[in-house]
């Protein structure tokens, strides 16, 4: 889910980067949004197999779904340093943002840890 140190430098993944190549003349494609990409893979018996990406899961265009919003939530925020009960609070504040009064509140969620 999220780029940490140990997976950008896992031998497996270093090895498969040594194996991309940018394509130096890509047949022209439309893309609604700028982030669209089409990637193929050539295996070695010369099979083609090729996939595009207008709009990535849980971008505006597809629609972000809360399962997406908590996933990536609870991967990225225990490097926080909160405690797992305060992360959770949190969310749950998060998920009812709308009732919010005063975001200063919300705000104090983030840095105290009591």
């Amino acid at each position: 889910m999220h780029a940490t140190p140990e997976k950008i430098h896992n031998p497996v993944a270093a090895r498969l980067i040594g194996l991309v190549e940018a394509d130096p003349s890509p047949p022209p494609a439309h893309y609604d949004w700028s982030w669209g990409a089409t990637v193929t893979i050539i295996t070695k018996s010369g099979a083609r197999y090729t996939s595009t990406v207008d709009a990535p899961r849980g971008s505006g265009p597809r629609g972000i779904e809360w399962s997406d919003v908590d996933a990536k939530y609870r991967a990225l925020l225990p490097d926080s340093g909160l405690p797992a009960k305060r992360i959770e609070e949190i969310l749950a504040v998060i998920h009812g943002f709308e009732r919010v009064k005063n975001v200063l509140d919300f705000t104090e969620l983030l840095f105290s840890a009591s």
